[in-house]
């Protein structure tokens, strides 16, 4: 015969757990996107890498949680940095020709990818690849103030990607890091910037030591020419390749064999480039200084052509490091 005592606690540990799960999934589904990327960095802090919350959290953007209106909060911060946000998503073949420096550092391109205009950068999204082909921005040292960090960031879908860009989950066991091609540390200051290059569409999957070490010393040094000039333009992406290796369950994402990244002064009339191999060690960036011409040729990509034929050919054509690291080649 059951113990009377042990029945009654099965029964009340049975009714605390639905009652409790009951409770988990209310919150799940009705808490802000915010409250819940607080709580389960919290829970990461205390279960490092189950991945699990990732997961969990991917499904609540995808599934449970409405766009809401642009705030005016948000529209001070637009204010602030001079941001003109009246584009809206287009096709690159359909978008007007451009009519201002702003948007200087947007090339030109023989496809028809979708172009997303974030508040403080500009992509183009490719979704044969899941993953942009290229980034652009104007980055000046406000950009650059410490008003905030990436520790409370989570990377969530891009609610701009008309078809649906790849997911946290889709890197989760590959082997390759989710690489910011707009890094976050251009981008620290405010909330609002440092949260849209967390989406995914900015990321693409490099491996640790290309991530961590070689791209990640040229975005360094790139954030130090901005200091120094004052206003550059950035434009980064992959360079893509043929049969290209795959990683991601939901979506499938592909590895690009390389990335390039060019630097462009308007004041100094100036432009350097690389192209860096998604390599698995750790390298010297400057061994792979290009012409602006090679980034073109390998990407078929047209930048800068807002500026005269001549200025354009001069600049593109040029390997020249004066005025970057200082000596001539």
């Amino acid at each position: 015969m059951a113990n009377p005592l042990i029945s009654k606690i099965k029964t009340y540990a049975t009714r605390s757990f639905i009652f409790g799960g009951v409770l988990s999934l209310l919150f799940y589904v009705f808490a802000s996107n915010e409250t819940l990327k607080s709580t389960f960095g919290a829970i990461e802090n205390v279960f490092p890498n189950q991945g699990i919350t990732g997961t969990l959290y991917d499904w609540k953007v995808n599934y449970f949680s409405k766009k809401t209106s642009q705030s005016s909060t948000q529209k001070d911060v637009e204010k602030e940095f001079e941001i003109d946000n009246k584009q809206t998503n287009t096709t690159q073949d359909k978008r007007k020709p451009y009519s201002n420096s702003e948007s200087i550092e947007i090339p030109q391109s023989p496809y028809k990818d979708e172009i997303i205009k974030h508040t403080y950068y500009t992509l183009a999204y490719v979704e044969e690849y899941e993953q942009a082909r290229w980034v652009a921005y104007k980055l000046i040292p406000k950009n650059l103030e410490k008003n905030v960090d990436r520790k409370e960031e989570r990377f969530e879908p891009d609610p701009k990607v008309t078809t649906g860009s790849a997911i946290h989950a889709d890197y989760n066991g590959s082997g390759y890091d989710r690489g910011h091609l707009a890094p976050a540390g251009d981008f620290t200051g405010n909330a609002t910037m440092m949260t849209e290059t967390f989406y995914m569409s900015n990321m693409s999957p490099q491996r640790p030591l290309c991530n961590r070490e070689t791209w990640r010393l040229l975005e360094e040094q790139t954030r130090r020419w901005c200091e120094k000039k004052k206003e550059i333009y950035v434009i980064s992406g992959p360079v893509f390749g043929s049969n290209m290796p795959k990683i991601g369950k939901k979506n499938k994402i592909s590895v690009p064999p390389a990335y390039f990244k060019i630097i462009f002064s308007e004041k100094e009339q100036k432009a350097i480039a690389f192209i860096v191999p998604n390599v698995n060690k750790k390298e010297d960036y400057k061994k792979y200084q290009v012409s602006v011409d090679e980034v073109e040729k390998q990407t078929d990509l047209d930048f800068f052509s807002l500026l005269s034929d001549d200025l354009e050919k001069k600049i593109e054509s040029s390997t020249s490091t004066e005025g970057w690291f200082g000596a001539k080649k």
